[in-house]
């Protein structure tokens, strides 16, 4: 069942037979039960409300990546993707072009510095969202206006933030769109 649901439907790994020569499934669960120390003590923070200057989340978050990244045959994206269903409402997803483009990989730092743009990002739309007069959350407004909600379907303010910057930087889309009325 993770096999199929995780890695097939959600990784996306197209090469079955990377699935079954490198025992990746059972790869990655012994790693997700080794993690569970760090996952436990981050499991009730977010994005909006963790102290990023704290060295022990700091440290936690990135050994959470590290690990996951140290299985053979799981690329960036895999690996954030399962690092983001452990806790989807602080740890963020990631592709190689936005890795690129903010200089991710460079550096010992250089996760830190994407989890903080992230923080950033989704502080500021929380305030704005709020300014506005919206009560609630940003992303339970989303969810209920694109429908998801209908559906059983809540999408952290983590997963909205990838979205955007995936079509910001993965796709080149402009913002605002060419379309956006004035």
């Amino acid at each position: 069942e993770f096999e199929q649901k995780v890695l097939l439907e959600h990784v996306n790994i197209e090469s079955y037979d990377l699935l079954i020569e490198c025992r990746l499934a059972e790869h990655i669960l012994e790693k997700v039960i080794g993690l569970q120390p760090d996952v436990s003590a981050l499991q009730n923070l977010t994005l909006l409300d963790c102290d990023l200057s704290d060295s022990d989340v700091v440290e936690r978050i990135a050994r959470i990546y590290s690990t996951l990244y140290s299985i053979q045959g799981l690329l960036l994206t895999g690996v954030s993707k399962i690092a983001h269903l452990l806790n989807d409402k602080l740890l963020v997803l990631l592709n190689l072009d936005i890795s690129n483009h903010f200089g991710v990989l460079e550096g010992s730092s250089g996760l830190t510095e994407w989890l903080k743009i992230m923080q950033e990002s989704a502080r500021q739309v929380t305030s704005n969202f709020h300014d506005r007069g919206f009560s609630g959350t940003p992303e339970a407004f989303i969810s209920e206006k694109l429908g998801y909600t209908r559906h059983g379907c809540h999408k952290s303010l983590v997963k909205y933030l990838d979205e955007y910057y995936w079509l910001r930087f993965a796709d080149s889309l402009p913002i605002p769109p060419p379309w956006t009325p004035p």
